[in-house]
C-alpha cells in the first residue's frame, strides 16, 4: 500500500481525535488541508487503513460506520439513544482466560449497545 499526501493526512486526523468520526466527518476535516480531495478518495483510503490494521470502525444504532484511529486494545459502548460512541479498556483477565483455553487472540472487537448515563437521566 502507497503511502499517499491523503492517506497520512486521513490517518493523522483520526489519531488525533479521541472520538468516533463518519466518513464525512474526515472528509470535511481532511478536505480543509486538501481541498480537492473527493469523498470516494476518503472511502477508499479508509478501506485501505482498515485492512491494513491501522484504523478499526464500529457500527453505530443507526448502521453508519464509524473510524477510531486509537486502535490499542478497548471496548466500544454505543448509546441507542444519542448514538454517541464511548472507549473502555478490556479487563487483561477476559483475554488471559480464552489464552489459558488455548486459543490464540490475535485482535479483539467488543461492542456493547444500550442508553448512557447521560440519557438514562433523560
Amino acid at each position: 500500500m502507497r503511502n499517499t499526501t491523503q492517506r497520512k493526512e486521513i490517518l493523522e486526523f483520526l489519531r488525533s481525535k479521541r472520538h468516533h468520526c463518519s466518513a464525512v466527518q474526515v472528509y470535511d476535516a481532511v478536505r480543509e488541508r486538501i481541498p480537492n480531495i473527493s469523498l470516494g478518495t476518503v472511502y477508499r483510503n479508509l478501506g485501505q487503513l482498515l485492512e491494513s490494521g491501522e484504523i478499526i470502525s464500529v457500527e453505530a444504532v443507526d448502521k453508519c460506520i464509524y473510524y477510531d484511529g486509537f486502535i490499542e486494545n478497548h471496548a466500544h459502548f454505543v448509546c441507542k439513544e444519542c448514538k454517541e460512541i464511548f472507549d473502555f479498556p478490556i479487563e487483561p483477565e477476559k483475554r488471559k482466560a480464552i489464552n489459558d483455553a488455548g486459543f490464540c487472540v490475535d485482535t479483539e472487537r467488543v461492542v456493547y449497545y444500550g442508553t448512557c448515563k447521560a440519557c438514562q437521566k433523560n
